[in-house]
């Protein structure tokens, strides 16, 4: 019977030990484990890791009876009083090819921890600016649907209306620190639009636009000649504006949902 108990780190194992094959593994063998090993190895004509693992048992020949094997034996070991058979500052490939086993599972294990923490980390919050121009630009994407909409109802054909000449959007805080916003018209007139569901409702500019009983005076110059400059009203305020006392910084969702 064949018998080996050293051990060596398998930390050494260079990243290409799969690529070695015939004189380039056995020489790492011979490197790292000594001539018993490579020996061992050679004789059996295993000449590469995929073969080294494909093998059940590489001490198996070590208890064939034969004169051919004496050699080997002799240079490399001596026999026990019980007759097993022990080679000197051998290897114990079966305890190596274990522990390399699992230190492939370990690391693979980490490697897909660590994926998942990747995948898990928090998305960053949009800042209070990033925000501001959503909504700004819902309110105006709004309104853009609103004029194709009522193209039939107001008998015209092309209707658009343009932030900056026809409307304007201030949004700011509140006393309170909560966002508001509010639209002028280029008549002038102020609409408040509440926030709900997390976004400005445009209903009041609506009716000052369009009610039952009015329609904005600017909106019907423009319909009944589209092509006339509608009044340019001093001191407009910029389309986006916050007050000095928004954060800048980033934002909870829950605080100003979107």
């Amino acid at each position: 019977m064949f018998q080996l108990d050293v051990l060596i780190d398998i930390s050494i194992l260079p990243s290409n030990i799969m690529a070695l094959r015939d004189d380039d593994f056995i020489d790492f063998v011979k490197e790292e484990a000594r001539h018993a090993a490579s020996a061992l190895l050679e004789i059996q004509g295993i000449n590469c890791v995929k073969s080294l693992l494909m093998t059940d048992n590489v001490y198996a020949i070590m208890d064939v009876k034969s004169k051919s094997l004496d050699g080997l034996k002799n240079k490399y070991g001596y026999i026990q009083d019980d007759g097993t058979f022990v080679i000197q500052l051998g290897l114990n490939l079966q305890n190596i090819i274990s522990h390399h086993h699992h230190q492939q599972q370990y690391q693979n294990k980490r490697r897909l921890l660590h994926q998942i923490i990747q995948q898990k980390k928090p998305y960053p919050y949009p800042s209070i600016h990033q925000l501001l121009k959503i909504k700004h630009t819902i309110i105006i994407d709004t309104l853009n649907n609103w004029c194709e909409n009522n193209k039939s109802k107001l008998n015209v054909q092309q209707f658009s209306l343009v932030e900056g000449e026809h409307y304007f959007i201030l949004i700011q805080n509140d006393s309170n620190g909560a966002l508001k916003c509010d639209i002028r018209c280029c008549c002038q007139k102020w609409s408040s639009l509440p926030l709900g569901r997390g976004k400005f409702q445009l209903l009041n500019f609506y009716r000052h636009l369009q009610g039952l009983n009015n329609i904005c005076p600017a909106l019907k110059k423009k319909i009944s000649n589209p092509q006339s400059a509608l009044p340019s009203p001093t001191n407009n305020p910029p389309p986006l504006i916050t007050s000095n006392n928004v954060p800048q910084q980033v934002a909870s969702p829950n605080q100003l949902p979107i």
